[in-house]
């Protein structure tokens, strides 16, 4: 374990699981439907890819590079999208894939987003990591592989000032 980590949340297989879970609930959802699968980088990677990997329908993948944190542990900024779409998502069913959910700011800024700017059939948001606690407006996910406590995560995409993304688990990171 990191030292940098207080305690493991979710373990790699754990973690694996509710992405099988995750991969399963798509395959159903969404048959028959003109699919892309919007990836906000760089926290999804971990979780889009593995995602990606268990979908067994048709679907498009595309990613979106938004920010509203700079690598800190709080909010520092309005979201800023450095990197758009680059799939036609008019009239299609798009599904937004990021790690976590905490504030929703993030994620219902690029809803918004993507329905004035692009018009597609329906959005629906999944995420790896749901926490209820943290939410400052009322948005949730449609699905969720995990719902946690109301903790400073890293791990599995999540980071601290860009590091620790990497780590193949989900963890409380230590507060200095």
């Amino acid at each position: 374990m990191d030292t940098r980590v207080e305690k493991i949340l979710l373990t790699y297989d754990e973690i694996q699981a509710g992405i099988i879970k995750a991969a399963k609930w798509i395959d159903q959802k969404f048959k028959d439907k003109d699919l892309i699968l919007i990836g906000l980088l760089k926290g999804c990677i971990p979780f889009y890819g593995q995602l990606a990997s268990h979908i067994t329908i048709d679907c498009l993948l595309d990613t979106m590079t938004i920010s509203s944190y700079k690598g800190n542990t709080e909010r520092t900024t309005l979201p800023h999208i450095y990197q758009d779409v680059t799939e036609d998502i008019k009239d299609k069913d798009v599904l937004i894939v990021d790690e976590i959910i905490d504030s929703a700011y993030t994620l219902q800024y690029v809803k918004d987003y993507l329905n004035k700017n692009y018009g597609p059939k329906s959005i629906s948001i999944l995420t790896l990591l749901d926490k209820p606690e943290g939410r400052k407006i009322d948005l949730n996910p449609d699905y969720s592989c995990f719902q946690i406590e109301n903790h400073f995560v890293v791990g599995y995409g999540c980071d601290y000032q860009g590091k620790l993304r990497n780590l193949p688990y989900v963890g409380i990171f230590k507060q200095k």
